[in-house]
């Protein structure tokens, strides 16, 4: 009985204990707080509000050339002091140009706003336009500028 050929008891007790260590390293890398799983929802939310905040930039930068342009907005947008960098943004304006830019913005509204901004240690109200989409953070844009603007600045 000896000279029998097989996987003796202690060899599957090993082979169970190894491969139950690979599969919980495995499910630790997939569902753990850095894992794949989870890395992968954080990249798909940044990249949804880095693409609202581009959509918002391009709907700025098309209301600035049309205005420079001379076209129907720089009837519509108040320049306060003659200067390109100083326009007064509306908001419908705003959601007119995000719509012309772009047609699957999923844009939810867009609402005047005051947003307490730190910089160098002061805190002061600023008014801005909140833009909402279905998706991701608001977005706050400074109406004078088109400069998006967060309460970190």
């Amino acid at each position: 009985m000896r000279n029998q050929k097989g996987i003796t008891l202690i060899a599957l007790v090993i082979t169970i204990i190894v491969l139950l260590i690979l599969a919980g390293v495995s499910i630790a890398m997939l569902a753990g707080d850095k894992g794949l799983l989870t890395r992968s929802r954080q990249a798909q939310t940044t990249t949804i509000q880095k693409s609202n905040e581009e959509i918002v930039k391009l709907a700025v930068q098309d209301l600035l050339t049309e205005y420079h342009a001379g076209g129907a907005i720089a009837t519509n947008i108040t320049n306060t002091n003659d200067t390109p960098n100083t326009l007064e943004i509306n908001k419908e304006e705003l959601k007119a140009a995000i719509y012309r830019t772009t047609s699957d913005a999923n844009l939810t509204d867009i609402t005047d706003t005051t947003l307490n901004i730190a910089e160098d240690d002061l805190e002061e109200e600023v008014s801005v336009l909140k833009v909402d989409f279905a998706e991701g953070e608001d977005i706050y844009v400074l109406p004078s500028t088109g400069k998006i603007v967060t309460e970190q600045l």
